[in-house]
């Protein structure tokens, strides 16, 4: 079994998000056309932010095969000359980013 399993999924969601907004943005514009875009990603979510605080262990046990597992994660981009740990390491960033504003705006709701 992974050792990156939450981070794969965090990973995964990043990246087709980011694939779907390269895909919506061809055209120069955004429109709600490009909306069926972006359902399948939608559907990673839930897993993608479910774990996110499990990631921060999973990184510092990480293992080999789990690096590699990042990489070939990455490497579906099919991107020319990529800079895996660069584009793990954002995808990372932008998930933490995004769990620590929805814990942000869950405890703002509190104080209501």
């Amino acid at each position: 079994m992974s050792n990156v399993l939450e981070t794969k999924q965090a990973v995964e969601f990043i990246l087709r998000f980011a694939e779907a907004t390269e895909s919506a943005l061809e055209d120069g514009k955004f429109t709600f056309l490009d909306f069926p875009k972006f359902v399948p990603v939608l559907g990673l979510l839930n897993e993608a932010l479910s774990g996110a605080k499990q990631i921060p262990g999973e990184l510092s046990a990480l293992t080999e095969e789990g690096q590699a597992e990042l990489h070939n994660l990455i490497g579906t981009l099919k991107l020319e000359d990529a800079d895996y740990d660069k584009i793990g390491e954002e995808a990372l960033k932008i998930v933490v980013s995004v769990v620590a504003l929805v814990g942000m705006i869950k405890e703002a709701k509190k104080k209501k």
